[in-house]
């Protein structure tokens, strides 16, 4: 994994050089994902006469064998078919630019960041790589996910079923993959003598826990997010959300747990807002999927998690116990219905504003 090539790196390169060198070959390898979800959401398409990547989508006739090399497929003085001279399609290849950064962006965030790292919950050993790995996979997810979403509007069960069943294997066989407890309570901590509260269980039976850990993230979820559905079916009046983005978030909730889904779903309506703001002034499109601002926001959290995670507002009294703390709202029954609320109301906010804007007149020129 990673610490493996980087001791094999270091007998041959410069340790100065290793931080450059490891991004690179993530986004070579991000690159060669991003033309295999390219394939993958071709195959899942429910447009008729959908060719693979080897052929054109317009006349059907095959490319050279080059042509099939990531990122220089799209060469732009030969990225027309030979036959019909039509280009080849831009967003693809703007998937496989972006999985690429996107693979360099995350280890830089994971490993020379530690964005993941919140005392407590710190990966053994070898668990560190793996549970790197392990969001490598939800991030291809995601992508793929967010890819067909745009094309189709909609999120087949062939990526969020099998990705629900890998975060809930993955959690459990490896036991050591979460990025926080299913349930530690800060409020118990002293400064000085001891940490948080972390059931004894949890320590004991780590499997278990993983177990127990991505299950409850896949329940708050898919649980969540079909609520949500409910609500914003009133306040708009149409479904604003599929049944897609249900399974989506329940996949998701699999490999983050269920603190992080709490901070998602109403980060989520916001990143909708903005882009489709935008969106909306430069194309006048009303409608935008809305699977892919849960992708984004989750992304934001899982990135910023360590500063979310310990995010507080001191006290003014010196060695007393922050005034505010986003941890410590998650160690109770009180924090945990103040943290509902305030996402419940957000999320109505971020609707009604949704639904105005959507009632906007746009003049296009």
């Amino acid at each position: 994994m990673i610490q493996f090539v980087s001791e094999h790196l270091n007998s041959f390169l410069s340790p100065d050089l290793l931080p450059v060198i490891l991004p690179g070959i993530l986004f070579v390898l991000g690159v060669v994902v991003g033309q295999v979800v390219n394939a993958w959401v071709r195959r899942m398409s429910f447009k008729p006469g959908i060719q693979p990547l080897s052929c054109c989508q317009a006349c059907g006739a095959r490319f050279p064998l080059w042509k099939l090399i990531p990122l220089l497929r799209w060469i732009p003085l030969q990225n027309r078919c030979r036959q019909c001279s039509i280009r080849l399609p831009r967003s693809e290849f703007l998937l496989e630019l972006a999985t690429g950064g996107l693979f360099a962006l995350f280890y830089f965030m994971a490993v020379q960041q530690r964005c993941l790292e919140i005392p407590a919950v710190v990966p053994p050993g070898f668990m560190f790589e793996w549970r790197l790995l392990y969001h490598f996979v939800l991030l291809t997810l995601l992508v793929a996910a967010t890819s067909i979403d745009f094309r189709e509007y909609l999120i087949p069960d062939q990526i969020t079923m099998p990705g629900m069943l890998i975060g809930l294997l993955g959690a459990t066989i490896a036991g050591q993959l979460q990025i926080v407890h299913v349930w530690v309570d800060w409020n118990q901590a002293i400064p000085g003598l001891s940490g948080p509260y972390i059931p004894e269980w949890i320590k004991l039976h780590s499997h278990w826990h993983g177990l127990i850990w991505s299950l409850a993230g896949l329940i708050a979820g898919g649980g969540l997010t079909w609520i949500l559905r409910l609500v914003s079916s009133v306040l708009l009046g149409q479904e604003a959300l599929g049944f897609g983005d249900v399974t989506l978030m329940a996949m998701i909730g699999s490999f983050v747990g269920w603190q992080p889904i709490l901070l998602i779903l109403p980060l989520a309506p916001l990143c909708g807002l903005l882009i489709g703001f935008i969106s909306r002034m430069v194309t006048g499109k009303t409608y935008l999927p809305y699977g892919p601002y849960l992708c984004a926001a989750t992304l934001i959290v899982l990135m910023g998690w360590k500063w979310i995670w310990l995010a507080e507002w001191p006290s003014t009294v010196a060695g007393a116990p922050p005034e505010f703390s986003i941890r410590r709202l998650f160690g109770d029954a009180l924090g945990l219905a103040i943290l509902s609320g305030i996402a419940l109301g957000a999320l109505i906010v971020m609707l009604l504003l949704l639904r105005i804007y959507r009632a906007i007149p746009v003049k296009r020129r």
